[in-house]
């Protein structure tokens, strides 16, 4: 799953698509509202999904956010998500399910429900087949071909 054009934008709720870009912001598809439009990157922070990633107490030090998903996509039926609203036992008892490795001290219960209301977000609008689409079809490109070495004599 490749998260890469899907973006977070403070102060904008939901998760959008990257449609274009331009010298002075980029245009996304506002998936809430159901339209496109003009976001200045001057005026907003934005950051892209695959981007992010969560604390976990291992060597790696970090789990991109693509493999929280996957692992919330996996346990869907057994453990749905917990509500934002939950109290904070209850947010961390479920994402400690969900990624048991996680830095309890760098992950904070704000962090959680973001989590959960991106997966939920993006769950109920059809994003996560729309990525495993776009990642089935788009192919790899072809790697570059090697290069000859010079056997020439003189």
């Amino acid at each position: 799953m490749n998260l890469d054009k899907f973006l977070v934008i403070a102060g904008v709720p939901g998760v959008h698509k990257l449609v274009s870009t331009r010298s002075n912001g980029l245009v996304i598809e506002d998936r809430k509202e159901g339209r496109t439009r003009f976001v200045p990157v001057r005026q907003n922070q934005i950051t892209p999904l695959g981007t992010v990633a969560v604390y976990v107490e291992t060597d790696e030090g970090t789990v991109p956010l693509t493999d929280v998903f996957q692992r919330m996509l996996d346990q869907l039926d057994t453990l749905p998500p917990v509500s934002v609203q939950a109290n904070s036992a209850e947010l961390r008892r479920y994402f400690s399910q969900i990624l048991p490795e996680h830095d309890h001290d760098r992950v904070h219960i704000n962090d959680i429900k973001k989590c959960i209301k991106w997966f939920m977000f993006m769950q109920e609008n059809g994003i996560f087949e729309e990525a495993k689409r776009e990642a089935e079809t788009s192919t790899p490109a072809d790697p570059p071909a090697e290069k000859p070495e010079n056997t020439e004599t003189t």
